[in-house]
């Protein structure tokens, strides 16, 4: 027989085998679902989360000061108050051309595709400052949702150094975090932006041909230097008027645009505090930074993007099934920030960004799938065993687990309470086992040994027992040994057996249990009075169980008490409960020994002449018997005074009547 502490190889490799075929399904779901919602992102709208991460992300890296070889100036409120109400005459932008003469390359991000006719005169006048200039840049405005392609008038055009697209590429959110380079035309061509232009005109060539080279039709994350108002800006009126030398624009790229907050030419960045907007011109400035230092922000197409997410839930469902539910939360936890700490990490010192939302989603969905999973496959698994033990014969009754009956649903709580019965149960059979071999080893070898004691001595001529004497003997051996084994089997059936609950009235029960025991009470002179303050006292009982458990009780009050001593049996009701006491006048029971009055096999004063024979077996009985009955039964005694034991039953308020 296999020892209750020891493990069942077989059961618990099915059980290693079963959470591992459970923790292989688990990890190809969560990196699958992690993929795809990677992969799909912008579909699911998870983008702006990501988008979120990126913007805190990026704003907390800090500031970072541009180069000098780039300077806006500005159509800011004060220069418009200046000079008076937008748009300004053509003429006025020739003036300040002429002024930039020195510039690396010059940038008007302000749109001439409609002529102005107040004043023919100025486009003409404005071409020839273009054209004097040479190395101006103008803007083409791209839709690219009809398509449509709006240039500047064709004598700007014509004298213009390049052209590009200014369109801005907000993500869902309306926020500008990266730039196309070329966008790609119905008729096949490709459109430069506004920032290839620029670098063309300015003798940068050979880096714009490198840039177009590089999946130019991309979106390149731009890598903004600060918070709006970071590059060296200058007014409009302060330039015009010469207040600002020509030489401090000596082979800078200079862009000019609205600054104004009436303009509209507003856009909201990842470094927009508190809402604060950036201007266009500046979102322009930045990328022509980031294209001239090559610092943007490098990142992965959607499929790598995919495959990076998959690697912390993969870590995740690596470690969990290693960890302890504890250990496995704070895991799982600890994993989410190490994702988030990595991508900051990237962003700092590799300026690469990896969205974070689908790889947190599935970490954070990680632990309470695999806990799901995990212990359904263990309570299936217990609940398949359980149900084994069941058909091979292992005693089960819902009223002897603590807690009461499970529901008979499939929640933990119910499960939990029935692998406690089971745990009970197997307990209780590792006691009855123990309790079976002590009774074989010890109790039932005693008067066995004692009667082969006799039948050697008997056999030796000089020692022999009368024979009325040894038949006595062998007589009172024999009783005491089925004693013995009639009250071993009581409490095993008491135990272990399936009793029947019925409807009983307690009263009745109790009135036939004393008339039995009135033929044994008149062979001591003993009266047994029996009062019940009820007539109809309501339980659900094994009525033959508890008829024998409150048998046993008069049993020992008739053996235990002096002849003609009286015995009181009442029954009377507290709250929801039956109360049935048993008081004696015998002899009592000391405080020690009622410390252990209902262990089985436990019995007192066996050496004290005249104390009657029994086998530690009936109190056992009795406690068990109520027990499974829901109920409780102590004992109050006082040495030389007798005893009075009490049982307290719950009482059937569905059977009481109305």
């Amino acid at each position: 027989m296999r020892g209750p502490g020891r493990r069942n190889p077989v059961f618990w490799g099915e059980l290693e085998r079963r959470i591992h075929v459970e923790w292989l399904i688990v990890t190809l779901v969560l990196l699958s679902l992690t993929a795809l919602i990677s992969y799909f992102s912008s579909f699911l709208g998870l983008a702006r989360l990501d988008h979120t991460f990126y913007d805190r992300t990026l704003s907390s890296l800090g500031s970072k000061a541009p180069a000098d070889d780039i300077i806006i100036i500005a159509i800011d409120d004060a220069s418009i108050r200046e000079m008076g109400y937008w748009p300004w005459r053509r003429s006025v932008h020739a003036q300040l051309l002429s002024r930039l003469s020195q510039a690396k390359a010059v940038g008007l991000d302000m749109v001439f595709s409609d002529p102005n006719p107040a004043y023919p005169d100025d486009d003409q006048a404005l071409a020839q400052a273009i054209a004097a200039h040479g190395r101006v840049v103008l803007p083409v405005v791209y839709n690219d949702q009809i398509p449509e392609i709006s240039p500047p008038l064709p004598v700007l055009a014509a004298a213009a150094k390049g052209m590009g697209s200014i369109t801005a590429h907000a993500d869902e959110d309306g926020t500008i975090r990266s730039v196309v380079l070329q966008s790609a035309l119905a008729s096949g061509a490709k459109l430069d932006h506004f920032l290839l232009a620029m670098l063309e005109a300015g003798g940068d060539s050979a880096l714009a041909s490198r840039l177009k080279q590089q999946e130019s039709d991309a979106p390149r994350l731009i890598a903004y230097k600060g918070k709006p108002g970071s590059f060296t800006l200058y007014p409009y009126t302060r330039v015009l008027d010469g207040g600002i030398s020509p030489s401090a624009f000596s082979g800078k790229y200079v862009l000019v645009g609205s600054w104004a907050s009436g303009l509209g030419d507003y856009f909201s960045t990842p470094r927009s505090i508190n809402g604060e907007p950036m201007a266009g011109v500046e979102v322009l400035a930045n990328g022509l930074q980031n294209a001239l230092d090559d610092t943007w922000i490098g990142s992965f197409a959607r499929w790598q993007n995919a495959l990076f997410a998959v690697l912390p839930v993969l870590l995740a469902c690596m470690l969990l099934p290693r960890f302890s539910p504890r250990k496995s939360f704070l895991a799982s936890g600890s994993m989410l920030l190490l994702i988030f700490a990595a991508d900051w990490c990237f962003m700092y010192y590799a300026n690469f960004w990896i969205p974070p939302a689908a790889s947190a989603i599935g970490v954070a969905l990680t632990y309470p799938v695999w806990s799901w999973r995990s212990q359904e496959a263990a309570l299936q698994y217990f609940d398949h065993e359980l149900q084994k033990l069941r058909e091979e014969g292992l005693p089960y009754s819902k009223d002897m687990a603590a807690g009461g009956a499970p529901r008979p649903d499939g929640s933990l709580s119910s499960r939990v309470i029935k692998l406690h019965q089971a745990i009970s149960l197997l307990r209780q059979a590792a006691r009855q086992r123990e309790e079976t071999l002590r009774f074989i080893s010890h109790d039932m070898r005693s008067p066995q040994n004692s009667i082969l004691a006799l039948t050697e001595l008997q056999a030796r001529s000089q020692t022999p027992l009368p024979p009325k004497n040894l038949l006595e003997q062998i007589e009172r051996y024999a009783n005491k040994t089925l004693a013995l084994v009639d009250g071993f089997i009581h409490l095993a059936r008491a135990e272990s057996m399936e009793m029947t609950y019925r409807d009983t009235n307690l009263a009745d029960l109790l009135a036939m249990v004393c008339d039995e025991r009135w033929p044994l009470s008149q062979q001591r002179n003993n009266t047994i009075t029996y009062t019940s303050t009820v007539d109809d006292a309501r339980v659900k009982a094994d009525d033959g169980m508890l008829a024998r458990a409150f048998g046993n009780l008069l049993d020992n009050a008739i053996i235990y008490s002096p002849d003609g001593a009286p015995i009181q049996c009442d029954l009377t009701r507290e709250g929801d409960h039956w109360l049935v006491t048993v008081r004696d006048q015998g002899r009592g029971i000391s405080p020690d020994q009622q410390a252990s009055l209902f262990t089985p096999f436990k019995r007192f004063d066996e050496t004290t002449p005249g104390n009657p024979t029994g086998s530690g077996l009936g109190l056992a009985f009795v406690q068990t018997v109520v027990a499974r009955h829901a109920g409780s039964i102590t004992v109050s005694s006082i040495v030389g005074s007798g005893s009075t034991f009490s049982v307290t039953l719950p009482a059937d308020q569905a059977g009481e009547p109305n």
